[in-house]
């Protein structure tokens, strides 16, 4: 993403499939937060505490059952679980949607976070802010930041790519596919009713994207140089 990075990140190998940031990535594909009940149960290892892991669990061995209606009880449940992160509340609402509940009023399409795909190298960069604060940058070479430290200065840059991507919403549409796009750049606004693609975004949302990005890479940088003197706890990112 940016020239910025391709100096960054100058020899590093290109992605191949599978490989983290590239077309078969699963972790790419969870930043959309979109999957279906089935495909969030099945990775997920929850330990029997009341955490959104493992409503997500019930919610899937009830469906098995024929308790569908239970199932909407348990991830509706989820959903007033303290200390809600974003990801997580928009993965109740994919599995909500599939067991047919649909969210309502203005709350339906307020926009929880945006994912940033800009060609770069031989691949595809992805950026992702969400409204909680926490992000995720995963570069074409297979390099990543994943940032989830409630610092005020990466949560206002999230809400500002959040923001920036409402303000290009007229060309947005239901997202149905979550492969990298076959050129230029895209944008995709996250809310309770699906994921919402705007092709060719405005400079805007670039800008938005490019100022979160470098804070991120700034931010991991500060990281890895207090590690490597011995120095605090790195914070945030991993």
């Amino acid at each position: 993403m940016f020239e910025t990075l391709k100096r960054l990140f100058a020899g590093a190998a290109t992605a191949r499939s599978g490989r983290l940031g590239s077309e078969a990535d699963s972790i790419r594909q969870l930043l959309f937060a979109s999957q279906s009940l089935r495909e969030q149960a099945g990775p997920m290892r929850p330990d029997g505490r009341p955490e959104p892991a493992q409503a997500i669990a019930d919610a899937w061995r009830l469906v098995e059952e024929g308790k569908a209606k239970e199932a909407l009880a348990r991830l509706r449940a989820a959903l007033d679980l303290p200390a809600l992160e974003t990801r997580m509340e928009l993965f109740v609402w994919s599995a909500l949607r599939e067991l047919g509940e649909r969210p309502e009023g203005k709350s339906a399409f307020e926009v929880l976070g945006a994912v940033l795909e800009v060609p770069s190298g031989d691949g595809y960069d992805t950026l992702a802010g969400y409204v909680d604060g926490s992000a995720r940058y995963l570069n074409f070479s297979g390099k990543a930041i994943f940032w989830d430290a409630p610092l005020p200065a990466v949560k206002r840059l999230c809400q500002e790519l959040v923001d920036s991507t409402i303000l290009a919403s007229a060309k947005a549409r239901p997202r149905t596919s979550l492969s990298l796009p076959k050129r230029g750049i895209q944008a995709t606004m996250l809310t309770r009713s699906g994921p919402f693609l705007i092709l060719a975004p405005p400079p805007g949302v670039v800008n938005a994207g490019r100022a979160l990005m470098l804070e991120l890479i700034r931010r991991a940088q500060e990281n890895e140089r207090a590690a490597a003197e011995g120095g605090k706890e790195p914070e945030g990112a991993a």
